[in-house]
């Protein structure tokens, strides 16, 4: 109901009532709409903000893995340059292995890379041996790492006999392999297990190249 006095409007409390529910409505609606517009935007963001970091991270060239209290422990060796400590330093293990990284996709082959794998004593490090790594083609279209372990550097003729020139505290070093996996036609391996002559081995950094 609505009054009229000496030239103006006085609203019923109904009526009053009434718009006060219709403004408030009006301004949930808008705080609504506002608020998920928001959700959706920020939504986004966070989507593109995860797309850029999976695509600025480094892909994994290769895992280095030990066993220890009967659990697989992995490291991953990056396919970024430059020389790492490991994670597992100082720690020897009987049996090192080596799995393939990141399945990588282009046009084109990725380029070949070696990793140099060092112990450490001190202030010096002794190269134990060095992995060539070279990417082959599965089925699918993507190139994976293979691997081939390259002993040359280690070893010298001597007197008529092939002879080791990695020696770790003191005792000449040489790797037997001791994996199932099978080469293929240019000597490369799918996976790599080894152990050293010498026994247990701590394998503290490595250099990718």
């Amino acid at each position: 109901m609505i009054f009229v006095r000496r030239g103006w409007t006085a609203l019923a409390p109904a009526a009053r009532l009434f718009l006060m529910t219709e403004r408030v409505t009006r301004h949930g609606l808008a705080q609504g709409r506002r608020g998920s517009t928001a959700a959706v935007v920020a939504a986004m963001l966070l989507m593109s903000f995860i797309s850029v970091l999976h695509a600025a991270s480094t892909p994994v060239l290769m895992l280095l893995e030990h066993t220890q209290a009967e659990k697989q422990v992995q490291a991953k060796i990056e396919l970024k340059a430059g020389l790492v400590a490991s994670p597992d330093k100082g720690k020897p293990q009987a049996k090192w292995i080596i799995r393939a990284g990141d399945a990588l996709k282009s046009e084109v082959q990725p380029g070949d890379r070696s990793v140099n794998f060092y112990q450490s004593t001190g202030t010096q490090s002794t190269l134990l041996f060095i992995v060539k790594v070279r990417y082959y083609q599965n089925r699918a279209g993507q190139w994976l790492p293979q691997f081939l372990l390259n002993e040359e550097p280690l070893v010298m003729r001597k007197n008529g006999r092939w002879q080791p020139l990695t020696s770790v505290q003191g005792v000449a070093s040489l790797i037997v392999q001791t994996g199932t996996a099978l080469a293929n036609a240019e000597g490369y391996f799918p996976s790599l297990e080894f152990g050293m002559t010498t026994g247990a081995t701590s394998i503290d950094a490595w250099l990718v190249q």
